[in-house]
């Protein structure tokens, strides 16, 4: 169920992403400040480089900006829109710790579906007349993907703790707190129609990471996020199934790299086999019907 607003879609959307926008260059100047301050120098140019960059200055500006983006920017957002961000952003319900359990079952369960849609996505060929494209799109995610094996490098502990915050942490909440409570929101407002939110929110979602190649396991993320919140009406779920889907490709990389494992090959690790999948793409139905079974049958508890 969407939270009104006494403003048209349209002007809550862009209010949303100005406040994205002046978040994250409000807390990346406030880091950049404090960075300097400290008496440290960076060079920007070779931030365009996966080779040369300092990672650990680039997580720290991922993180601040992330929390001006996704964090300060739906919270600001929810203020401008007179209302209490707790209440827009479906912060004011605390699910039961059933639909909690269910949700992280789901996950798991859901884990070769997923690994079964990236292989589908990866083998996606556009047509001929478009071969300029592909070669573009597929440029753009070796270099997304050199990007993201700097940063899951981790030595000790204390590299897995700060891409735990950075990679899993911050993004379960701040981008649910973006897309699910308040974009997925506005598209309800907009076409009444909960299923039409959830998918284009999703398809938004998916777009917004800019790595192709990975868009349908992606989108299919994004949509089974939209309906954990619709039916519970609580943001915190979603929250820890996004959680559990980036922790655990964090945890599993620093495990590899543990056991002397190199993360070259990380994204061509077929851990499942066709069997799997369709087990998967069963088990994940029948419990995300499950959980919409139970998070109705609690509302009426509560209500009754």
């Amino acid at each position: 169920m969407q939270k009104s607003s006494a403003y048209h879609p349209v002007m809550q959307l862009l209010f949303l992403v100005l406040c994205c926008i002046v978040g994250a260059v409000i807390f990346s100047i406030i880091w950049l400040l404090c960075y300097f301050a400290m008496g440290q120098s960076v060079d920007f140019a070779s931030l365009a480089n996966a080779n040369t960059m300092d990672i650990g200055f680039l997580r720290a500006l991922q993180i601040s900006s992330s929390l001006g983006m996704f964090v300060a920017a739906p919270i600001a957002f929810a203020y401008i829109n007179e209302v209490k961000p707790a209440q827009y952003l479906y912060l004011n319900k605390v699910a039961p710790a059933t639909l909690f359990v269910l949700v992280f079952v789901l996950m798991l369960c859901a884990t070769p579906l997923l690994e079964w849609l990236a292989l589908v996505n990866q083998k996606m060929q556009l047509p001929h007349a478009l071969k300029d494209l592909e070669i573009w799109m597929r440029a753009k995610e070796t270099e997304a993907a050199m990007l993201t094996k700097k940063l899951l490098v981790m030595h000790n502990y204390s590299d897995l703790a700060i891409n735990l915050l950075m990679i899993a942490i911050i993004p379960a909440v701040g981008e649910e707190l973006f897309f699910r409570g308040g974009l997925q929101n506005i598209f309800g407002q907009w076409f009444k129609n909960p299923h039409i939110a959830i998918w284009l929110t999703a398809i938004v979602f998916s777009a917004i990471h800019v790595q192709f190649f990975g868009f349908f396991p992606r989108m299919f993320l994004g949509a089974l996020f939209g309906y954990l919140l619709v039916y519970s009406g609580s943001i915190y779920l979603p929250m820890l199934g996004h959680f559990i889907n980036n922790g655990s490709a964090v945890i599993m990389a620093f495990v590899i790299q543990r056991q002397g494992g190199k993360l070259d090959n990380l994204e061509e690790i077929n851990a499942f086999n066709s069997y799997a999948y369709l087990i998967s793409a069963i088990l994940t139905l029948v419990l995300l019907f499950y959980f919409i079974k139970s998070a109705k049958q609690l509302d009426e508890q509560q209500l009754g």
